[in-house]
């Protein structure tokens, strides 16, 4: 197991300590495998009437920004363990985007954070022909998160 991408939904609430992050860390460990940490932002959205386009794109930005600062801060503290890893933060839809990364990434394994009401897991629990379950052709991890 080569290659390791991990889904991350949630900025504010993944840290090192995370479950998720720290089932991810034993594998690459065990395997010496590198670690794609990938947070998908959504595709901008039009701005509400009452909001100046400038001011819209200033705080998309920020958002941008920001979640860029804490993917490399958890990256570095991924290093500091002595594993590979490379963080990414992409745009556009979550489904697509995993799948597309880890296509593009050769990844052996996915591995993501299991909440039942998250907006992620909606996504990939989705029975439909959009749900990642069905279209991904690559092993998927579940690792279950505290609500």
């Amino acid at each position: 197991m080569k290659n390791i991408l991990v889904a991350v939904e949630s900025c504010e609430s993944t840290t090192i300590a995370s479950p998720m992050i720290e089932k991810t860390l034993e594998l690459a460990n065990a395997f010496s495998s590198k670690v794609w940490l990938v947070h998908v932002l959504p595709h901008s959205r039009q701005p509400p009437f009452n909001i100046d386009s400038k001011t819209a794109r200033r705080e998309l930005a920020a958002e941008f920004r920001n979640e860029h600062e804490f993917l490399q801060q958890l990256a570095k503290c991924i290093q500091e363990r002595d594993i590979d890893v490379t963080a990414l933060l992409v745009q556009g839809s979550i489904i697509n985007s995993i799948l597309k990364e880890s296509e593009r990434l050769d990844v052996d394994l996915i591995t993501l954070g299991c909440h039942k009401h998250g907006r992620l897991y909606g996504a990939l629990m989705d029975n439909t022909e959009e749900g990642l379950l069905s279209q991904c052709p690559r092993p998927i991890m579940f690792i279950p998160e505290p609500d």
